[in-house]
């Protein structure tokens, strides 16, 4: 059941990104952020802008933030996990 989560998480890691960028240039800049956390951070620690970054970077990045939500959702799973009893 864990390794649905992970699987759910890997494919909202690749969507998240452009959702993210759309959401926060139309909806709601706050759900961006939390959509683009991985982007966000990255720009932030190696202090390049989000409009600068190389497509090499980007990609790395989309596969970065893939792997941080497979984690998150598998960690979510693991926590749903019904106990034997």
């Amino acid at each position: 059941m864990i390794y649905f989560f992970i699987i759910f998480g890997a494919a909202f890691g690749l969507i998240a990104v452009p959702l993210g960028f759309f959401i926060g240039l139309q909806v709601s800049p706050i759900l961006a952020n939390i959509l683009l956390f991985p982007f966000i951070t990255a720009s932030w620690l190696l202090d390049v802008p989000l409009g600068e970054m190389s497509g090499l970077l980007r990609i790395c990045l989309t596969v970065l933030s893939s792997i941080i939500w497979a984690g998150l959702f598998g960690f979510a799973g693991s926590l749903l996990k019904k106990k034997p009893s």
